[in-house]
Protein backbone atom coordinates (compact mmCIF):
# COMPACT_ATOMS: atom_id res chain seq x y z
CA UNK A 1 0.00 0.00 0.00
CA UNK A 2 2.91 2.35 0.58
CA UNK A 3 3.63 2.34 -3.13
CA UNK A 4 0.30 4.01 -3.93
CA UNK A 5 1.31 7.57 -2.95
CA UNK A 6 4.48 7.22 -5.01
CA UNK A 7 2.52 5.97 -8.02
CA UNK A 8 -0.05 8.72 -7.61
CA UNK A 9 2.63 11.37 -7.35
CA UNK A 10 4.44 9.98 -10.41
CA UNK A 11 1.19 9.96 -12.39
CA UNK A 12 0.37 13.49 -11.27
CA UNK A 13 3.86 14.62 -12.21
CA UNK A 14 3.54 13.06 -15.68
CA UNK A 15 0.16 14.69 -16.25
CA UNK A 16 1.49 18.00 -14.94
CA UNK A 17 4.46 17.85 -17.32
CA UNK A 18 2.14 17.27 -20.25
CA UNK A 19 -0.18 20.07 -19.15
CA UNK A 20 2.69 22.46 -18.52
CA UNK A 21 3.78 22.17 -22.14
CA UNK A 22 0.27 23.12 -23.27
CA UNK A 23 -0.88 25.34 -20.41
CA UNK A 24 -1.20 29.10 -20.91
CA UNK A 25 -0.01 29.31 -17.31
CA UNK A 26 3.47 28.74 -18.73
CA UNK A 27 3.47 32.14 -20.40
CA UNK A 28 1.55 35.08 -19.05
CA UNK A 29 1.56 38.74 -19.96
CA UNK A 30 0.35 41.95 -18.40
CA UNK A 31 0.18 45.28 -20.15
CA UNK A 32 0.71 48.33 -17.94
CA UNK A 33 0.00 51.76 -19.42
CA UNK A 34 1.89 54.64 -17.82
CA UNK A 35 1.26 58.32 -18.32
CA UNK A 36 1.56 61.58 -16.42
CA UNK A 37 0.14 65.06 -16.41
CA UNK A 38 2.66 67.78 -17.31
CA UNK A 39 6.10 67.21 -15.78
CA UNK A 40 4.96 64.56 -13.32
CA UNK A 41 8.11 62.49 -13.94
CA UNK A 42 6.83 59.79 -16.28
CA UNK A 43 10.15 59.13 -18.02
CA UNK A 44 12.03 58.86 -14.71
CA UNK A 45 9.30 56.56 -13.34
CA UNK A 46 9.52 54.13 -16.27
CA UNK A 47 13.33 54.17 -16.20
CA UNK A 48 13.50 53.51 -12.46
CA UNK A 49 10.77 50.83 -12.51
CA UNK A 50 12.45 49.02 -15.41
CA UNK A 51 15.80 49.22 -13.61
CA UNK A 52 14.25 47.64 -10.52
CA UNK A 53 12.51 44.87 -12.49
CA UNK A 54 15.79 43.95 -14.15
CA UNK A 55 17.95 44.02 -11.01
CA UNK A 56 15.91 43.83 -7.79
CA UNK A 57 16.27 40.06 -7.56
CA UNK A 58 19.95 40.61 -6.65
CA UNK A 59 19.40 43.55 -4.30
CA UNK A 60 19.01 43.42 -0.52
CA UNK A 61 15.34 43.23 0.42
CA UNK A 62 15.51 46.69 2.00
CA UNK A 63 16.30 48.29 -1.38
CA UNK A 64 13.01 47.17 -2.96
CA UNK A 65 10.95 45.49 -0.22
CA UNK A 66 7.79 44.59 -2.16
CA UNK A 67 9.44 42.86 -5.13
CA UNK A 68 6.97 39.97 -5.57
CA UNK A 69 9.28 37.34 -7.09
CA UNK A 70 12.27 37.53 -4.74
CA UNK A 71 13.82 34.08 -4.42
CA UNK A 72 11.85 32.75 -7.41
CA UNK A 73 13.33 34.54 -10.43
CA UNK A 74 15.56 32.49 -12.71
CA UNK A 75 16.21 35.10 -15.40
CA UNK A 76 15.16 38.62 -16.48
CA UNK A 77 15.57 40.15 -19.92
CA UNK A 78 14.57 43.28 -21.78
CA UNK A 79 12.57 42.76 -24.98
CA UNK A 80 10.79 44.87 -27.57
CA UNK A 81 7.02 44.99 -27.99
CA UNK A 82 6.04 44.20 -31.59
CA UNK A 83 4.55 47.22 -33.34
CA UNK A 84 5.51 49.78 -30.65
CA UNK A 85 8.59 52.05 -30.78
CA UNK A 86 11.16 51.21 -28.10
CA UNK A 87 11.36 53.28 -24.93
CA UNK A 88 15.03 54.44 -24.69
CA UNK A 89 15.74 52.85 -21.32
CA UNK A 90 19.54 52.57 -21.55
CA UNK A 91 19.95 56.19 -22.67
CA UNK A 92 17.70 57.52 -19.92
CA UNK A 93 19.49 55.48 -17.25
CA UNK A 94 22.85 56.80 -18.44
CA UNK A 95 21.56 60.36 -18.04
CA UNK A 96 20.53 59.64 -14.44
CA UNK A 97 23.86 58.00 -13.60
CA UNK A 98 26.05 60.47 -15.51
CA UNK A 99 28.66 62.80 -14.13
CA UNK A 100 27.05 65.19 -13.65
CA UNK A 101 23.67 63.46 -13.65
CA UNK A 102 20.65 65.09 -15.25
CA UNK A 103 16.94 64.45 -15.42
CA UNK A 104 16.12 62.61 -18.66
CA UNK A 105 14.45 64.30 -21.59
CA UNK A 106 10.74 63.58 -21.68
CA UNK A 107 9.25 61.26 -24.28
CA UNK A 108 6.62 62.86 -26.52
CA UNK A 109 5.06 59.92 -28.32
CA UNK A 110 4.03 56.31 -27.85
CA UNK A 111 6.89 54.03 -26.76
CA UNK A 112 7.17 50.82 -24.79
CA UNK A 113 9.33 47.97 -23.62
CA UNK A 114 8.84 44.44 -22.36
CA UNK A 115 10.46 43.05 -19.23
CA UNK A 116 10.44 39.25 -19.44
CA UNK A 117 10.75 37.37 -16.14
CA UNK A 118 11.15 33.60 -15.89
CA UNK A 119 10.36 32.48 -12.36
CA UNK A 120 9.40 29.42 -10.38
CA UNK A 121 5.87 29.09 -9.05
CA UNK A 122 5.43 29.89 -5.38
CA UNK A 123 2.39 27.70 -4.70
CA UNK A 124 2.52 23.90 -4.35
CA UNK A 125 -0.16 23.34 -7.02
CA UNK A 126 1.55 25.81 -9.32
CA UNK A 127 4.79 23.85 -9.07
CA UNK A 128 3.00 20.86 -10.59
CA UNK A 129 1.01 22.64 -13.30
CA UNK A 130 3.66 25.11 -14.49
CA UNK A 131 6.86 24.80 -12.47
CA UNK A 132 8.54 27.64 -14.42
CA UNK A 133 6.49 30.54 -15.71
CA UNK A 134 7.40 33.27 -18.17
CA UNK A 135 5.80 36.62 -17.37
CA UNK A 136 5.94 39.48 -19.87
CA UNK A 137 5.39 42.90 -18.33
CA UNK A 138 4.68 45.33 -21.16
CA UNK A 139 5.26 48.92 -20.04
CA UNK A 140 3.45 51.30 -22.43
CA UNK A 141 4.50 54.95 -22.27
CA UNK A 142 2.22 57.55 -23.82
CA UNK A 143 1.80 61.33 -23.40
CA UNK A 144 -0.46 62.45 -20.59
CA UNK A 145 -2.24 64.80 -22.99
CA UNK A 146 -3.63 61.78 -24.82
CA UNK A 147 -5.34 60.61 -21.66
CA UNK A 148 -7.35 63.83 -21.63
CA UNK A 149 -8.97 62.73 -24.89
CA UNK A 150 -10.77 59.90 -23.08
CA UNK A 151 -13.72 62.04 -21.88
CA UNK A 152 -14.32 63.16 -25.48
CA UNK A 153 -15.33 59.61 -26.45
CA UNK A 154 -18.64 59.98 -24.64
CA UNK A 155 -19.34 63.58 -25.75
CA UNK A 156 -21.03 64.88 -28.87
CA UNK A 157 -19.36 67.73 -30.72
CA UNK A 158 -21.98 70.18 -29.43
CA UNK A 159 -21.53 69.04 -25.82
CA UNK A 160 -17.76 69.19 -26.06
CA UNK A 161 -17.91 72.64 -27.68
CA UNK A 162 -20.12 74.00 -24.91
CA UNK A 163 -17.74 72.76 -22.21
CA UNK A 164 -14.54 73.83 -24.00
CA UNK A 165 -15.82 77.30 -24.89
CA UNK A 166 -17.08 77.93 -21.35
CA UNK A 167 -13.67 76.93 -20.01
CA UNK A 168 -11.89 79.18 -22.53
CA UNK A 169 -13.74 82.23 -21.20
CA UNK A 170 -12.98 81.64 -17.52
CA UNK A 171 -10.08 82.78 -15.33
CA UNK A 172 -6.66 83.15 -16.92
CA UNK A 173 -7.85 81.34 -20.04
CA UNK A 174 -10.03 84.27 -21.04
CA UNK A 175 -7.00 86.36 -21.98
CA UNK A 176 -5.06 83.39 -23.40
CA UNK A 177 -7.93 82.46 -25.72
CA UNK A 178 -8.86 85.98 -26.78
CA UNK A 179 -7.16 85.93 -30.20
CA UNK A 180 -8.68 82.58 -31.11
CA UNK A 181 -12.18 83.55 -29.93
CA UNK A 182 -12.16 86.75 -31.98
CA UNK A 183 -11.26 84.79 -35.11
CA UNK A 184 -13.77 82.04 -34.37
CA UNK A 185 -16.62 84.52 -33.89
CA UNK A 186 -15.93 86.01 -37.34
CA UNK A 187 -16.22 82.62 -39.07
CA UNK A 188 -19.48 82.07 -40.98
CA UNK A 189 -20.33 78.51 -40.05
CA UNK A 190 -23.14 78.11 -42.60
CA UNK A 191 -21.04 79.25 -45.59
CA UNK A 192 -19.27 76.77 -47.93
CA UNK A 193 -16.24 75.08 -46.38
CA UNK A 194 -13.23 77.39 -46.48
CA UNK A 195 -10.16 75.27 -45.86
CA UNK A 196 -7.85 78.27 -45.54
CA UNK A 197 -10.02 79.94 -42.88
CA UNK A 198 -10.37 76.72 -40.91
CA UNK A 199 -6.58 76.26 -41.01
CA UNK A 200 -5.99 79.79 -39.77
CA UNK A 201 -8.49 79.61 -36.91
CA UNK A 202 -7.47 76.04 -36.05
CA UNK A 203 -3.86 77.22 -35.77
CA UNK A 204 -4.98 79.97 -33.38
CA UNK A 205 -6.79 77.39 -31.26
CA UNK A 206 -3.69 75.16 -31.05
CA UNK A 207 -1.65 78.24 -30.11
CA UNK A 208 -4.14 78.97 -27.30
CA UNK A 209 -3.71 75.43 -25.94
CA UNK A 210 0.07 75.75 -26.03
CA UNK A 211 -0.07 79.06 -24.18
CA UNK A 212 -2.24 77.38 -21.53
CA UNK A 213 0.38 74.69 -21.07
CA UNK A 214 3.10 77.33 -20.75
CA UNK A 215 1.01 78.90 -17.97
CA UNK A 216 0.85 75.52 -16.19
CA UNK A 217 -2.80 74.78 -16.96
CA UNK A 218 -3.56 71.10 -17.40
CA UNK A 219 -7.02 70.42 -18.84
CA UNK A 220 -6.14 70.78 -22.53
CA UNK A 221 -8.28 69.15 -25.21
CA UNK A 222 -7.72 67.69 -27.71
CA UNK A 223 -4.52 66.36 -26.23
CA UNK A 224 -2.89 65.27 -29.47
CA UNK A 225 -2.91 68.84 -30.74
CA UNK A 226 -0.10 69.72 -28.31
CA UNK A 227 1.53 66.40 -27.42
CA UNK A 228 4.36 66.59 -29.91
CA UNK A 229 2.98 63.85 -32.17
CA UNK A 230 2.13 64.73 -35.75
CA UNK A 231 -1.39 66.08 -36.26
CA UNK A 232 -2.03 67.70 -39.65
CA UNK A 233 -3.53 71.17 -39.43
CA UNK A 234 -6.19 70.22 -41.98
CA UNK A 235 -7.56 67.79 -39.38
CA UNK A 236 -7.68 70.40 -36.58
CA UNK A 237 -11.07 71.42 -35.21
CA UNK A 238 -12.08 73.82 -32.48
CA UNK A 239 -15.15 74.46 -30.31
CA UNK A 240 -18.16 76.14 -31.80
CA UNK A 241 -18.96 79.52 -30.35
CA UNK A 242 -22.63 78.79 -30.98
CA UNK A 243 -24.56 75.59 -31.57
CA UNK A 244 -26.59 74.87 -34.69
CA UNK A 245 -27.30 72.27 -37.39
CA UNK A 246 -25.28 72.70 -40.56
CA UNK A 247 -25.79 71.57 -44.12
CA UNK A 248 -23.21 69.32 -45.76
CA UNK A 249 -20.30 71.20 -47.29
CA UNK A 250 -20.37 74.11 -44.83
CA UNK A 251 -17.71 75.25 -42.37
CA UNK A 252 -19.81 74.03 -39.45
CA UNK A 253 -20.29 70.59 -41.01
CA UNK A 254 -16.54 70.37 -41.70
CA UNK A 255 -15.71 71.00 -38.04
CA UNK A 256 -18.19 68.36 -36.89
CA UNK A 257 -16.78 65.89 -39.45
CA UNK A 258 -13.27 66.50 -38.14
CA UNK A 259 -14.42 65.99 -34.54
CA UNK A 260 -16.09 62.69 -35.44
CA UNK A 261 -12.93 61.59 -37.26
CA UNK A 262 -10.83 62.47 -34.21
CA UNK A 263 -13.11 60.40 -31.97
CA UNK A 264 -12.56 57.41 -34.27
CA UNK A 265 -8.80 57.99 -34.11
CA UNK A 266 -8.83 58.02 -30.30
CA UNK A 267 -11.07 54.96 -30.09
CA UNK A 268 -8.91 53.05 -32.57
CA UNK A 269 -5.76 53.97 -30.68
CA UNK A 270 -7.05 52.64 -27.37
CA UNK A 271 -8.48 49.51 -28.99
CA UNK A 272 -5.35 48.66 -31.00
CA UNK A 273 -2.64 49.59 -28.52
CA UNK A 274 -4.41 48.78 -25.26
CA UNK A 275 -6.35 45.74 -26.39
CA UNK A 276 -4.91 43.73 -23.50
CA UNK A 277 -4.71 46.60 -21.03
CA UNK A 278 -5.53 45.67 -17.46
CA UNK A 279 -3.42 48.20 -15.56
CA UNK A 280 -3.07 51.99 -15.80
CA UNK A 281 -0.74 54.33 -13.91
CA UNK A 282 -1.47 58.07 -13.87
CA UNK A 283 1.27 60.26 -12.37
CA UNK A 284 0.33 63.66 -10.94
CA UNK A 285 2.56 66.50 -9.72
CA UNK A 286 0.39 67.98 -6.97
CA UNK A 287 3.18 69.92 -5.30
CA UNK A 288 4.11 72.18 -8.22
CA UNK A 289 0.43 72.98 -8.78
CA UNK A 290 0.02 73.80 -5.09
CA UNK A 291 2.86 76.28 -5.21
CA UNK A 292 1.61 77.95 -8.41
CA UNK A 293 -1.69 78.85 -6.79
CA UNK A 294 -5.38 78.11 -6.71
CA UNK A 295 -6.13 78.37 -10.43
CA UNK A 296 -3.34 76.04 -11.53
CA UNK A 297 -4.32 73.51 -8.85
CA UNK A 298 -8.03 73.74 -9.71
CA UNK A 299 -7.23 73.14 -13.38
CA UNK A 300 -5.16 70.08 -12.47
CA UNK A 301 -8.04 68.83 -10.32
CA UNK A 302 -10.41 69.25 -13.26
CA UNK A 303 -8.11 67.18 -15.46
CA UNK A 304 -7.69 64.39 -12.89
CA UNK A 305 -11.41 64.17 -12.16
CA UNK A 306 -12.24 64.13 -15.87
CA UNK A 307 -9.85 61.21 -16.34
CA UNK A 308 -11.21 59.18 -13.43
CA UNK A 309 -14.80 59.83 -14.53
CA UNK A 310 -13.91 58.73 -18.06
CA UNK A 311 -12.55 55.44 -16.73
CA UNK A 312 -15.80 55.01 -14.84
CA UNK A 313 -17.87 55.63 -17.97
CA UNK A 314 -15.81 53.10 -19.89
CA UNK A 315 -17.26 50.43 -17.61
CA UNK A 316 -20.72 51.19 -19.00
CA UNK A 317 -22.28 48.39 -21.12
CA UNK A 318 -22.79 50.96 -23.87
CA UNK A 319 -19.03 51.33 -24.22
CA UNK A 320 -17.86 47.74 -23.81
CA UNK A 321 -16.72 47.73 -27.42
CA UNK A 322 -13.83 49.85 -26.23
CA UNK A 323 -11.51 47.23 -24.78
CA UNK A 324 -10.06 49.70 -22.30
CA UNK A 325 -13.28 49.00 -20.35
CA UNK A 326 -11.66 45.73 -19.16
CA UNK A 327 -9.14 47.64 -17.05
CA UNK A 328 -9.13 46.38 -13.47
CA UNK A 329 -6.38 48.44 -11.78
CA UNK A 330 -5.93 52.21 -11.82
CA UNK A 331 -3.01 53.60 -9.81
CA UNK A 332 -3.23 57.35 -9.17
CA UNK A 333 0.22 58.40 -8.03
CA UNK A 334 1.36 61.69 -6.52
CA UNK A 335 5.02 62.14 -7.46
CA UNK A 336 7.97 64.07 -5.97
CA UNK A 337 7.38 62.80 -2.43
CA UNK A 338 11.05 63.56 -1.73
CA UNK A 339 10.22 67.29 -2.04
CA UNK A 340 8.42 67.16 1.32
CA UNK A 341 9.37 65.68 4.68
CA UNK A 342 8.38 62.12 5.54
CA UNK A 343 5.79 63.26 8.08
CA UNK A 344 3.77 64.96 5.33
CA UNK A 345 3.47 62.08 2.86
CA UNK A 346 0.09 61.06 4.30
CA UNK A 347 -1.08 64.64 3.75
CA UNK A 348 -0.02 64.36 0.10
CA UNK A 349 -2.12 61.21 -0.31
CA UNK A 350 -5.02 62.91 1.49
CA UNK A 351 -4.74 65.84 -0.91
CA UNK A 352 -4.95 63.47 -3.88
CA UNK A 353 -7.94 61.71 -2.33
CA UNK A 354 -9.76 64.99 -1.74
CA UNK A 355 -9.01 66.13 -5.29
CA UNK A 356 -10.55 62.99 -6.79
CA UNK A 357 -13.50 62.89 -4.45
CA UNK A 358 -14.49 60.38 -1.80
CA UNK A 359 -17.37 58.84 -3.83
CA UNK A 360 -14.95 57.65 -6.54
CA UNK A 361 -12.48 56.33 -3.97
CA UNK A 362 -15.18 54.36 -2.13
CA UNK A 363 -16.75 53.00 -5.32
CA UNK A 364 -13.39 51.83 -6.65
CA UNK A 365 -11.62 50.83 -3.46
CA UNK A 366 -10.45 47.48 -4.88
CA UNK A 367 -9.58 48.70 -8.37
CA UNK A 368 -7.90 52.02 -7.57
CA UNK A 369 -4.82 52.79 -5.54
CA UNK A 370 -3.70 56.17 -4.24
CA UNK A 371 0.04 56.40 -3.63
CA UNK A 372 2.77 58.98 -3.07
CA UNK A 373 6.17 58.11 -4.52
CA UNK A 374 9.56 59.26 -5.69
CA UNK A 375 11.05 57.34 -8.61
CA UNK A 376 14.60 58.60 -7.98
CA UNK A 377 15.12 60.34 -4.67
CA UNK A 378 16.91 63.70 -4.98
CA UNK A 379 16.91 64.73 -1.30
CA UNK A 380 17.72 63.40 2.14
CA UNK A 381 15.99 64.37 5.37
CA UNK A 382 17.91 65.92 8.25
CA UNK A 383 16.92 67.15 11.72
CA UNK A 384 17.95 70.63 12.77
CA UNK A 385 17.24 72.75 15.83
CA UNK A 386 15.25 75.84 14.96
CA UNK A 387 14.49 78.32 17.73
CA UNK A 388 15.02 75.56 20.27
CA UNK A 389 12.78 73.03 18.49
CA UNK A 390 13.88 69.99 16.42
CA UNK A 391 12.53 70.36 12.87
CA UNK A 392 12.77 68.27 9.71
CA UNK A 393 14.64 69.80 6.79
CA UNK A 394 15.36 68.55 3.28
CA UNK A 395 18.90 68.52 1.95
CA UNK A 396 19.52 68.51 -1.81
CA UNK A 397 21.09 70.34 -4.74
CA UNK A 398 18.67 72.74 -6.46
CA UNK A 399 18.54 72.65 -10.25
CA UNK A 400 21.17 75.03 -11.64
CA UNK A 401 23.38 74.98 -8.54
CA UNK A 402 26.36 72.86 -7.56
CA UNK A 403 26.19 72.88 -3.76
CA UNK A 404 23.47 71.39 -1.53
CA UNK A 405 21.12 73.50 0.56
CA UNK A 406 18.75 72.71 3.42
CA UNK A 407 15.13 73.88 3.17
CA UNK A 408 11.83 73.59 4.97
CA UNK A 409 9.19 72.72 2.33
CA UNK A 410 6.32 74.27 4.25
CA UNK A 411 3.07 72.67 5.41
CA UNK A 412 1.25 70.49 2.88
CA UNK A 413 -2.52 70.43 3.49
CA UNK A 414 -4.28 67.06 3.70
CA UNK A 415 -7.29 68.54 1.88
CA UNK A 416 -7.68 70.98 -0.99
CA UNK A 417 -7.62 74.48 0.56
CA UNK A 418 -10.46 76.89 -0.08
CA UNK A 419 -9.60 79.68 -2.49
CA UNK A 420 -9.65 82.30 0.29
CA UNK A 421 -7.38 80.17 2.51
CA UNK A 422 -4.67 79.55 -0.09
CA UNK A 423 -2.41 82.32 1.22
CA UNK A 424 -2.46 80.79 4.70
CA UNK A 425 -0.13 78.02 3.50
CA UNK A 426 3.56 78.69 3.02
CA UNK A 427 4.75 76.37 0.27
CA UNK A 428 8.46 76.19 -0.46
CA UNK A 429 8.68 73.51 -3.13
CA UNK A 430 12.05 73.52 -4.90
CA UNK A 431 13.23 71.79 -8.07
CA UNK A 432 16.15 69.54 -7.13
CA UNK A 433 18.81 68.09 -9.41
CA UNK A 434 19.14 64.28 -9.56
CA UNK A 435 21.40 62.78 -6.90
CA UNK A 436 25.05 62.18 -7.70
CA UNK A 437 24.77 58.46 -7.28
CA UNK A 438 27.98 57.31 -8.92
CA UNK A 439 26.71 53.72 -8.96
CA UNK A 440 27.18 50.83 -11.31
CA UNK A 441 24.18 50.32 -13.59
CA UNK A 442 22.89 47.31 -11.63
CA UNK A 443 22.94 49.00 -8.20
CA UNK A 444 19.72 50.21 -6.47
CA UNK A 445 18.42 53.69 -7.20
CA UNK A 446 17.13 55.58 -4.14
CA UNK A 447 13.33 55.82 -4.23
CA UNK A 448 10.23 56.22 -2.10
CA UNK A 449 7.42 53.66 -2.43
CA UNK A 450 8.16 52.70 -6.05
CA UNK A 451 7.94 49.06 -5.00
CA UNK A 452 4.42 49.66 -3.60
CA UNK A 453 3.24 50.73 -7.06
CA UNK A 454 4.51 47.44 -8.48
CA UNK A 455 2.87 45.50 -5.64
CA UNK A 456 -0.48 47.18 -6.31
CA UNK A 457 -0.29 46.54 -10.06
CA UNK A 458 0.73 42.90 -9.83
CA UNK A 459 -1.13 41.74 -6.69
Amino acid sequence: MKVLPTLAETALSSIANALSRLSPLNHQSQRIAITGLQRAGKTVFITSLTHALLNAVDWPAAAFPFFPWRGLVQSVSLETIPGIPVFPYEERLEELLGNPPRWPDRTVDLTGLRVRLRHRQGSRLGKYIAPVTTLDLDLIDYPGEWLLDLPMLSQSYDDWSLQAYELATSGARAELSKAWREQARALHLDEPENTFELLRIGGAYVDYLRRCRTEHLHFLQPGRFISGSSMPLEAVFFPLTRGASFNAGTNGAALKRRYDSYQRLVRRFYNDVFGRLRRQVVLVDLLSALQRGHESFADLALAVRAITEAFEELKSPLLKLLTLGRMDRLALVATKADHITAGQINNLIGLLRDMIGEPFVRANARQSGLLAITSVRATTQVMRNWQGQPLEFLRGIPVGRSEPIEVRPGEIPGQVPERDNWSAFNFNIREFAPPRIGLAQNQPLPHINLDKVLQFLIA
